[in-house]
């Protein structure tokens, strides 16, 4: 019989089931359909297409369901084939939950249709009875039923689903706070696998592989790394909860400038750092060959802060150098400012005889 029907076209559709918990061993089988009920001569369902298949509890995986040809003759290019799904998932004996979608039949080969289902949640490995349900042209909710008015085009294979129990990977830091310095090198170790991808920022950053361990020194300020853990056994696999990267990079914007006063003034060193909190002030009397820290007392001040203030400067002053350590006190992320240089003038004096005196106030 020719049958042609204008091509069309239909996009996959994902059924999201919501099940409940507890489940275990294998499900009654629901009834199987009576004898004759379909003709597949035409077309018919690729049995190997959904054969073995496995599920994760709670994850979404996709059936390719295969049709061909049929056991006499061919279906004609454009012939719609609608698969439906059907599944047993409260464990009742009857399938209450399906999925449909169709492809256009392309004379020879067939085609496929991609459905996707929520496998339910499970507590331990479970298996489900499922039929694959094909009628030509017209899509139908009853797993027995012919398309309306009766044609018989179609097949039906009765299969089952092992709904497995999905890896659960912890993923740990070496770095125990999760806050480092730019440039840091950090090692992230995953459990419960027997592969195991890494990603930051949901891209892929080492590849599966049987290693637990990624190390990496390029992350960024609030980088999220995960691993997706897998079991080859039953093939599901988890992504881990991500960790979140705090990366410090303490920056020098104003450095101390040099200064140049007159005996008996007062004067401030002053430096700008980002991501740091704590500051010291240190001296050196020998040209900077070695450096001493300040504490705050006598002439110094604020040696902790972000700016040294020096009183009443002495002449004997002249020519020190001043610079800053800093740090954070959660990772420490040193660095040092340039030295800044002191110089202490005296004053000059001119007397009503237009001599000039240089006078040391001190």
């Amino acid at each position: 019989m020719e049958r042609n029907i204008k091509q069309q076209q239909f996009l996959g559709i994902v059924v999201f089931l919501f099940f409940g918990t507890g489940l275990f061993g294998q499900c009654p089988g629901p009834a199987p359909c009576p004898s004759g009920t379909f003709i597949n001569n035409y077309e018919q369902i690729n049995p190997s297409s959904i054969a073995g298949a496995v599920f994760c509890s709670g994850q979404t995986r996709t059936f390719t369901i295969q049709v061909g040809p049929g056991t006499a003759t061919e279906a004609s290019t454009g012939d719609i084939e609608y698969i439906t799904l059907f599944f047993d998932f409260d464990c009742d004996g009857v399938f209450e939950y399906s999925v449909n979608d169709s492809c256009s039949y392309v004379n020879p080969g067939g085609c496929n249709v991609d459905l996707s289902v929520v496998a339910p949640t499970v507590t331990s490995p479970t298996m489900y009875n499922g039929r694959a349900h094909l009628v030509y042209n017209t899509p139908t909710t009853d797993p027995c039923a012919n398309l309306p008015g009766g044609t018989p085009w179609g097949d039906i294979v009765d299969f089952t689903i092992t709904v497995n129990l999905p890896p659960e990977p912890v993923l740990t830091s070496s770095d125990v706070d999760n806050t480092i310095c730019d440039g840091d090198s950090v090692t992230f170790t995953a459990t419960d696998g027997d592969a195991y991808e890494f990603y930051i920022n949901g891209v892929s950053a080492q590849a599966q592989s049987t290693t637990a361990t990624f190390t990496t020194s390029i992350l960024n300020n609030g980088d999220e790394v995960t691993v997706r853990a897998l079991d080859n056994v039953t093939g599901c696999d988890t992504f881990s909860a991500p960790i979140t990267t705090t990366v410090l990079d303490p920056t020098i914007i104003t450095e101390p400038s040099p200064k140049t006063i007159f005996a008996g003034d007062d004067v401030t060193f002053s430096s700008v750092i980002n991501d740091v909190d704590t500051y010291q002030w240190q001296v050196s009397t020998n040209g900077g060959a070695s450096y001493s820290n300040l504490s705050n007392g006598g002439s110094y001040s604020g040696v902790t802060t972000a700016n040294l203030t020096i009183g009443n400067v002495e002449i004997n002053k002249t020519d020190t150098l001043y610079r800053v350590q800093a740090s954070n006190s959660l990772v420490s992320c040193p660095l040092v400012s340039i030295a800044a240089l002191l110089t202490v003038k005296v004053r000059s004096v001119i007397t009503n005889r237009r001599i000039t005196h240089r006078v040391d106030k001190n």
